[in-house]
């Protein structure tokens, strides 16, 4: 009986040792890592844009901005600001550009002057509705834009 009882014992230990179901070692291998999503692609400023909105509330239609080569200029009527410009991804910066500008009214009227300040002092474009809309932001307010 002493046999029986050594051998169940042996049994027991063994079975106890065994995984059940054991799933495989996971792998290091960089092969079989999932593939990374590709970093979304920000929308560039360039092409024709109408000035919709400035800190947030609307204004007339007519205000007009132009991007493109390094450049912009932001008409209204006959008013017309011109800037150089930069953009990497959404940092954006501006320099006044006393060349493309003219101005046929001794003074712009107040939401021209909002405009040319939002733009010139603006650091960050946000896009929305895939890239057809941007906001412009600084210390100068916000401007809204939506593209023609």
């Amino acid at each position: 009986m002493s046999r029986f009882l050594t051998i169940s014992a042996l049994l027991l230990v063994t079975a106890c040792g065994q995984q059940r179901d054991s799933a495989p070692a996971a792998s290091n291998e960089v092969s079989k890592a999932p593939a990374a999503d590709a970093a979304p692609v920000t929308p560039v400023l360039d092409g024709r844009w109408q000035v919709t909105k400035i800190d947030g509330s609307p204004i007339e239609a007519g205000t007009a901005a132009t991007f493109g080569s390094g450049k912009v200029t932001v008409a209204a009527g006959c008013n017309r600001r011109g800037w150089t410009f930069s953009q990497k991804r959404n940092i954006v910066s501006f320099a006044n550009d006393p060349t493309a500008s003219a101005l046929c009214e001794n003074v712009p009227d107040v939401d021209q002057e909002r405009a040319f300040m939002a733009i010139e002092r603006a650091t960050i474009a946000i896009f929305a509705k895939d890239g057809r809309e941007a906001t412009l932001s600084g210390d100068g307010g916000n401007i809204t834009l939506a593209r023609r």
